[in-house]
């Protein structure tokens, strides 16, 4: 007689065994789910102008902070490393908190910071602020923030949030900062054209307010 329970029994045993695999890995995967939310990797803080403020006082006064514009080519290469700064352990150690901001998104920091181009780091600590001029690399940074900003001096004194008021002084400020150095020479032909075009403005603007001046007079003059 042909044993017929042998092959039912070894198809059971497959089915039980593919049941099981199936099972540990839905628990192995599980797991790595939840470990990655109680412990998974930094990521730089997105700061606005509204928070800005908040997340410096609750960093202790010691926060990095990179200014940027999301098409920013130069942003977009820089990303990388700057997450992985988040990742520190000597930065954690220290207790150096890292920030985004969206720039175009948030143009109260641009004037209030004096942004004029992208990508932009500041380093905050202990009430004054230290711009960085070296390569936007991983380890050159990383070494600013350690120790490198001491060698800028004192730094800058943090400006006040601008009032609704202070904000026209600003944007009066960095329009002239940009045609001073646009009249330098320092913005190439597009810096000359600006410069050419303000002019032209400016030459309507007093032809105008004579044309007008001239008018007022003659009536005055008749009556």
């Amino acid at each position: 007689h042909l044993d017929t329970k042998r092959p039912c029994n070894q198809s059971d045993n497959m089915t039980r065994h593919s049941s099981i695999s199936q099972r540990l890995i839905c628990a192995v995967a599980l797991a790595c789910f939840f470990l990655s939310l109680m412990g998974g990797e930094a990521a730089p803080v997105t700061v606005t102008d509204s928070t800005f403020d908040d997340v410096l006082e609750s960093s202790g006064s010691n926060l990095l902070v990179l200014f940027k514009a999301n098409k920013c080519p130069h942003c977009q290469r820089m990303m990388p490393d700057y997450e992985s700064l988040s990742d520190d352990a000597d930065l954690e150690g220290h207790g150096v908190t890292l920030a985004i901001v969206d720039v175009p998104s948030n143009n109260g920091a641009s004037l209030r910071f004096g942004i004029r181009g992208f990508p932009t780091l500041i380093y905050f600590r202990d009430g004054r602020m230290y711009r960085y001029s070296g390569k936007r690399q991983y380890t050159p940074l990383k070494s600013f923030v350690l120790k490198g900003y001491e060698n800028i001096g004192e730094g800058e004194e943090i400006p006040e949030k601008p009032t609704f008021l202070s904000q026209f002084a600003l944007i009066g400020k960095a329009v002239w900062v940009e045609v001073y150095d646009a009249a330098l020479g320092h913005s190439g032909k597009a810096g000359y054209a600006m410069v050419g075009l303000l002019g032209i403005l400016v030459g309507l603007l007093g032809f105008t307010i004579v044309f007008l001046v001239v008018i007022i007079t003659g009536k005055a003059k008749e009556e």
